[in-house]
């Protein structure tokens, strides 16, 4: 949103679509002139296959700077979702150069009293002039995609999106139901208000979302139903876990590739298992997980592997707070029984001694009822 003294210059950008173009959105309603009506705003296309295309969207917008607005002295030009601004190897041409020159130089210039220019585009190349006039003349928001296996505070951020965006329907959500947006959906902001619409019409009256009303009415992305398989091991619900591999293979997963996913899982859940042996960690909300993992003496995390998808310290608490919860439901000769029974399995499906089905589905009953 402007600042007190807003400016006549924004650049909205950033690898996260869905937050550009709803807080370009939002930025233009509020930039708007009073009183113009449609005649103060004006909106040019910037989507361009080529410099060609590129350069008659500059001259649009050029065009636009020079022309008075009518029944208002004001005017505001959105620049909307613009394509060549990137880092592409498409648009490093000196013909695009040439193309953005002209607004470059208007923008270092500065634009006439009452016009203001908004550029909503993806990622940007920022070794540009462009960016540079817009970074020193204007003001830059960025929004850009979280990366959940760098960001160790991503929760946080979905959490407060969640929240927001809940509001906006006269919603809360409890704590169990945005685990369970995010166990469905991550980071994927698009996806978590389709689902929170969806979920909000559900529920009705009710002004509380539970993870119940998540659960009933969301729908997990291919992902993340891949995760739930292993989750589902974990949990030691065969059920569960057979339905999920029954959705899995309808979408076309190979057999083989889940079973590996599967091993992956029993790994994780090894180290943790004789952590908790160790009683160097222990079960518990995902507050207590973080702080064990930070108290984690160095004689112990000396000994860790070091791979980031095996060592606890490596993943993110939120990743580890779950996973553990899963050691806690097996001892460590099962885990390593476990290991064997997958092994077997990959056995079968190589030789193609069973269907790989029946091969899968025999190794998951026998791991999940073993006492």
């Amino acid at each position: 949103m402007p600042a007190k003294s807003p400016k006549s210059l924004y650049l909205v950008c950033g690898s996260e679509e869905y937050l550009v173009k709803e807080n370009a959105r939002r930025l233009a309603k509020s930039l708007a002139p009073k009183g113009g009506a449609e005649f103060a705003v004006e909106i040019v296309d910037g989507a361009a296959n080529n410099a060609d295309e590129a350069g008659k969207a500059v001259f649009r917008v050029l065009e636009a700077i020079n022309t008075l607005g009518f029944f208002s002295a004001e005017k505001l030009i959105w620049m909307k979702d613009v394509s060549f601004l990137g880092t592409e190897k498409l648009w490093q041409s000196d013909a695009l150069a040439e193309a953005l020159a002209p607004l470059t130089d208007a923008l270092k210039a500065g634009l006439p009293a009452g016009v203001t220019l908004l550029v909503s585009t993806g990622e940007v190349d920022k070794r540009r002039a462009f960016y540079k006039a817009c970074e020193k003349n204007g003001e830059v928001l960025e929004f850009n995609r979280i990366d959940t296996t760098k960001d160790r505070g991503w929760q946080d951020k979905v959490s407060d999106f969640i929240a927001a965006r809940a509001r906006a329907l006269g919603k809360t959500v409890s704590d169990d139901g945005v685990t369970q947006l995010m166990e469905l959906n991550g980071a994927n902001f698009r996806q978590i208000e389709i689902e929170l619409e969806k979920i909000a019409a559900y529920v009705g009256e009710r002004g509380a979302i539970e993870a119940d009303d998540v659960r009933a009415v969301g729908c997990a992305s291919r992902e993340a139903i891949a995760w739930d398989l292993p989750d589902a091991m974990g949990e030691r619900n065969l059920g569960r876990a057979l339905g999920i591999l029954d959705r899995l293979l309808f979408q076309g997963e190979e057999v083989v590739g889940l079973l590996f996913a599967l091993a992956a899982r029993v790994r994780q859940l090894l180290i943790l298992r004789e952590l908790m042996d160790r009683r160097a960690l222990r079960p518990g909300d995902y507050g207590s997980v973080q702080s064990q993992l930070n108290r984690l003496p160095a004689s112990i995390a000396n000994e860790l592997p070091g791979d980031k998808k095996l060592n606890p310290l490596l993943q993110h608490p939120f990743v580890v707070f779950k996973t553990l919860a899963q050691a806690a439901n097996y001892s460590r000769p099962q885990l390593i029984l476990a290991m064997q029974r997958l092994l077997d399995a990959n056995q079968l499906i190589v030789t193609g001694a069973v269907p790989d089905r029946i091969a899968l589905e025999k190794a998951l009953a026998q791991i999940i009822t073993t006492s």
